[in-house]
């Protein structure tokens, strides 16, 4: 073929794959890369916490709290825990890096949603693997702050609270408790509050049978109270539902019925009877069961009696003199009688009983020690495992009341090794009532009650920088105890010093023995939940524990 035929033949061949090429459109976008989800550093380990273990697992997110369609308490910032099954995964909440343990848990600190979006989204990706979940929330509404409605010129008023005063004029006598609410026992009592509502100190507590006059009703915190006045110089609230069924009325204009004559209360020779372990200060008086108060200072137990007249001043000693009560003296005013009562040393116990027209009030002498070096040998204890029910759930889903009662049988092994009597209100995961707990342990005479938690934070609480070691108490005389069991559980858990604090808890409310509770550690922290799964540190739990016990006791056979 000559060369111009050949040259003519190419060119025939390039037009037609010219011809036969797809016309040329708009380029397609250049691919966005997904930047990698970056792990987020942990905190600083803590050298007294096991080593959060590793954990290789399928990549799941599982979110503890909060709950789906949960509603937040507030607004601000709020914390979101739980798993996503593995250690070597990097995640991000509303896309902020939250940080994930070795063992897949994770805790995050999070500003809460805007009411715009109101969830989580969660995205988690390791190696191989990733997981996305959506989870609604309920946010609550903004406080209004702003009544249109009443604004005065540039003052903004407060709406009036729905729940108000209804008085109950007249004179109207009711008796408390209510037949659903007591027992046979000392521990069953009405408990009245300076004002109506959650989150008001208990601070009486009123003999089943005792008759006060009725003044007013309210509701408060969703729940029924009516006011009632302890003397004419003393008003306390208590629940609706703890007044006895012939007061409340369908017919009388107020919903209540009563009594129009006040109940008469005269009081006769006080008595003391001193015995070996305890000293009963005796108080007859006609008429029913009295309101009345307990205080306590350094080595003085105050007992105010209200609704009495008459009452006789004494001033009394025991002879010949008695190494723990000093002395007893009273202060009559018009409607009511305070009796101080005198100690030698700091209060240890008390109960308060009416019993056939007597006010009998026991004041119990601190156990004799006998040896400072093993000072629990023949005491009793009670070891309080807490919850059910309720409780709190860690990440991974440790129940506190699986974790506590790990820590309870260790706190039983090692008080038998010293020789204590030892009381368990709960030996397995059955609930016990929160009201029974402390009594069981008054019915075993125990010398001290200790309850076993692990604890977990509110809404709008940061964890990151409040968990730590907390023991409660409710009455003074406990205080001595539960100083000596946390500075214990500061030297063994190693965590941060929350305090010896009063609270308004349930089962530290027994008064016949030093009383406290215990908050170990956080369960919903991922390495203090960790640490809680290991042997190491449930005996590092019940040893603080049992080393309160014996520092405190100690110190009262140096003071015999």
């Amino acid at each position: 073929m000559k060369a111009s035929t050949i040259r003519l033949f190419a060119c025939c061949v390039a037009v037609l794959a010219a011809s036969c090429r797809p016309a040329a459109g708009p380029s397609a976008p250049t691919p966005v890369p997904v930047p990698p989800l970056v792990p987020a550093p942990l905190p600083a380990p803590n050298p007294k916490l096991p080593p959060v273990p590793d954990a290789r697992g399928p990549l799941q997110i599982t979110v503890t709290y909060p709950k789906p369609d949960q509603m937040l308490t507030v607004r601000d910032s709020n914390f979101i825990f739980g798993s996503v099954g593995t250690g070597d995964a990097a995640l991000r909440i509303n896309g902020v890096a939250v940080p994930v343990y070795p063992n897949g848990a994770f805790m995050g600190w999070l500003p809460v949603p805007p009411d715009s979006a109101p969830h989580y989204e969660i995205l988690a990706r390791n190696p191989t693997q990733s997981a996305r979940l959506i989870l609604p929330i309920r946010i609550p509404p903004a406080p209004d702050t702003a009544h249109r409605e009443k604004v005065l010129g540039d003052t903004l008023q407060p709406a009036p609270s729905p729940d108000t005063l209804t008085a109950i004029p007249g004179n109207v006598y009711v008796t408390l408790g209510a037949p659903a609410s007591t027992v046979d026992d000392t521990d069953r009592v009405t408990i009245a509050r300076p004002a109506p509502g959650n989150g008001q100190d208990y601070k009486w507590f009123l003999f089943p049978g005792t008759v006060v006059k009725l003044t007013g009703s309210q509701k408060a915190s969703g729940d029924d109270f009516v006011r009632i006045e302890l003397d004419s110089g003393q008003v306390a609230w208590v629940l609706r539902s703890e007044l006895q069924a012939q007061h409340i009325s369908t017919t009388a204009p107020t919903g209540f019925a009563g009594d129009s004559l006040a109940p008469v209360r005269q009081i006769g020779g006080v008595r003391v009877l001193p015995s070996l372990d305890w000293i009963d200060v005796e108080i007859p008086m006609t008429g029913p069961p009295p309101a009345y108060l307990v205080e306590e200072t350094d080595r003085t137990i105050s007992l105010l009696v209200y609704g009495v007249t008459s009452a006789p001043v004494i001033s009394q000693m025991i002879e010949p003199t008695d190494p723990y009560f000093n002395s007893i003296s009273s202060t009559p005013e018009p409607t009511r009688v305070r009796y101080s009562i005198n100690l030698n040393r700091a209060p240890y116990g008390y109960l308060a009983m009416w019993q056939n027209g007597t006010l009998v009030f026991r004041v119990r002498r601190p156990p004799r020690i006998a040896d400072a070096t093993s000072p629990l040998r023949g005491l009793t204890i009670t070891v309080d495992p807490g919850h059910p029910p309720a409780g709190a759930t860690g990440p991974t889903g440790l129940y506190e009341g699986d974790a506590v009662l790990q820590v309870g049988f260790r706190v039983r092994d090692l008080l038998m090794q010293r020789g204590v009597n030892v009381v368990m209100t709960r030996t397995t995961p059955d609930p016990v009532d929160l009201g029974l707990r402390p009594i069981i342990s008054r019915r075993a005479n125990a010398h001290a009650f200790v309850s076993i938690h692990l604890n977990a934070f509110p809404d709008g609480v940061n964890p990151f920088v409040n968990n730590g070691s907390l023991t409660l108490y409710f009455w003074p005389h406990s205080i001595p105890l539960g100083l000596a069991t946390q500075s214990a559980l500061l030297a063994e858990l190693g965590l941060r010093d929350n305090g010896t604090k009063f609270q308004n808890i349930a089962v530290a409310r027994g008064t016949w023995m030093p009383s406290i509770l215990t908050e170990g550690a956080f369960v919903i922290m991922p390495d203090q939940e960790a640490g809680m799964r290991t042997p190491t540190y449930q005996e590092a739990y019940a040893t603080a524990i049992v080393r309160g016990l014996e520092s405190y006791f100690a110190s009262l056979a140096q003071k015999q």
